[in-house]
């Protein structure tokens, strides 16, 4: 006999389970209580995201001559952040494009969590080209909104470019990250 042979005759589930004792085993992980560890993790991490919009509210504040930024075409720091963040976006997208393709049958939990690290990766990236402009709160002025003043962007921009490939980036990376959480969802 094979060896092939006998995984396949190897018992996966032991027993008669019923398909509500599975969905409970598998609801109970997400339903559970929150325990004191992750109620300590998330407080680093909102205090992480403190420090964040501290930073950013600094940058807004004092301009991006903090960076280092004293000429228009000196954006290194922003431009790397920029690239570093959609490098790991295509990443995640790369390991579940490869599982994929591969028809790996476990691949499933894996593919969930690159596709996050894909959107979460995306939204960081979206951050830099958002604060470099120096006037965050003119950003809307980089999408072509018909508005009463005839202003449009400079279509030539590499900013537009950022802005309409990231966020098509994201909004396909979202609809995989959905597709893969439908059947969790309904087991839910």
């Amino acid at each position: 006999m094979s060896v092939e042979a006998k995984v396949h005759k190897e018992i996966l589930i032991e027993g008669n389970p019923q398909f509500s004792t599975i969905t409970e085993k598998i609801s109970r992980i997400v339903e559970s209580k929150t325990t004191k560890v992750w109620l300590l993790l998330f407080g680093a991490a909102v205090s992480l995201l403190l420090v964040l919009l501290g930073s950013v509210g600094y940058l807004l504040w004092e301009g991006i001559d903090i960076w280092g930024n004293n000429i228009p075409s000196g954006w290194g720091f922003d431009i790397v952040n920029f690239v570093f963040w959609v490098g790991i976006g295509h990443a995640g997208t790369l390991i579940s494009a490869i599982l994929f393709l591969f028809r790996q049958r476990w691949r499933t939990s894996i593919n969930r969590f690159a596709e996050a690290m894909t959107i979460f990766a995306v939204m960081c990236a979206l951050l830099f080209p958002s604060i470099h402009v120096g006037r965050a709160w003119l950003l809307h002025w980089v999408m072509p909104i018909p508005n009463q003043m005839g202003l449009w962007p400079n279509f030539r921009s590499p900013l537009l470019w950022d802005a309409f490939a990231v966020g098509t980036y994201f909004a396909c990376s979202l609809m995989f990250w959905y597709v893969g959480l439908i059947p969790d969802l309904a087991t839910l």
